[in-house]
């Protein structure tokens, strides 16, 4: 019998051990926007070359099985001010630390980098009738924010093989996420070393190096480096107002400033991502709708050696 696409689940849950898959009936069914095919069956391989006559191919042997998979999820919060949102467990698997702050009047989650004792998590992939148990599971993301469309974290997450079984019925807790709403002048406000921009787009990339390890008494996945990326697209001001081209230079001095982008105005729906050391470089002018634009790079950087380059705050 046919198998329908549509019909595809992720279920999530933060691993106490690395490796060992939680109880999946305390785990979270993830509301998504999107769940990419990915590699279900991943690694690196080698052909089983042997000496012959006459001419054809070889065996092509999997030195290391591993999962690769990709899920999008709503820019969005969970709806009430200090609580998590589901998707807090990719957070965390992607180098993130969570502090939830439950004081009366000033609830917030904060998500900040991490260098090390980082999270891991399994990963259950339904697909219509059959699931995919993705041990010890870690990953990297992106944010996409355009203007005038509703924006997304995308994760991006490699985990441990094993092969998919049947599973006539899904398990996990049903999980919402608040309901994101579009980029723009109501819920949206964009600053840039302290000038108020007229954003029309903003992504972000974590940068986390993921390394996948399989040697005789070993096997995992790490995150071992991180560099935080991006690219802004922002309406040009006037050079009276925001010197863009004083802030790009680096020919004789680098200028760091702090890139925030709030997004929604409803408590329990704010999300706040801020780089307080960012590098702004490569001006590239555009054109859109007759008015100029300039599309920038973004470098976050940490203070020395804190992981303080970025941080998302949920309120």
């Amino acid at each position: 019998m046919s198998k329908q696409w549509r019909r595809r689940l992720a279920v999530v849950a933060v691993e106490t051990e690395y490796g060992v898959a939680p109880d999946p009936a305390t785990a979270t069914i993830l509301e998504v926007v999107m769940l990419d095919a990915g590699n279900p069956y991943a690694g690196n391989t080698v052909e089983r070359e042997r000496m012959r006559y006459g001419f054809g191919g070889f065996e092509q042997i999997n030195t290391g099985p591993n999962v690769e998979r990709q899920i999008r999820v709503p820019f969005s919060g969970s709806g009430t001010a200090g609580e998590p949102p589901a998707y807090s467990p990719l957070l965390r698997a992607c180098a993130l630390s969570e502090t939830i702050d439950a004081t009366e009047g000033s609830e917030s989650v904060t998500y900040e980098p991490v260098s090390q004792n980082m999270d891991s998590v399994t990963i259950w992939w339904y697909e219509d009738g059959q699931v995919q148990e993705i041990r010890g599971a870690r990953g990297t993301y992106e944010i996409g924010a355009d203007a005038q469309s509703l924006p997304y974290w995308q994760f991006n997450l490699t985990g441990l093989y094993s092969r998919p079984e049947n599973a006539p019925s899904v398990q996990g807790e049903e999980s919402t996420v608040a309901g994101e709403v579009p980029i723009n002048k109501q819920n949206t406000t964009f600053s840039m070393f302290n000038f108020e921009a007229r954003m029309q787009s903003f992504s972000q990339n974590v940068g986390n190096q993921i390394e996948y390890r399989n040697l005789p008494g070993y096997e995992g996945v790490h995150s071992t480096d991180r560099r935080v990326t991006g690219n802004i697209t922002i309406e040009a001001p006037a050079l009276a107002d925001f010197n863009v081209f004083e802030k790009v230079e680096s020919h004789q001095t680098v200028t760091l400033g702090e890139v925030t982008l709030t997004h929604n105005t409803v408590p329990g729906n704010i999300i706040k991502v801020q780089g307080l050391q960012v590098q702004a470089a490569n001006i590239s002018p555009s054109d859109n709708q007759g008015i100029m634009h300039y599309g920038m790079e973004l470098r976050y950087q940490p203070t020395g050696s804190n992981d303080d380059d970025v941080k998302y705050v949920f309120t």
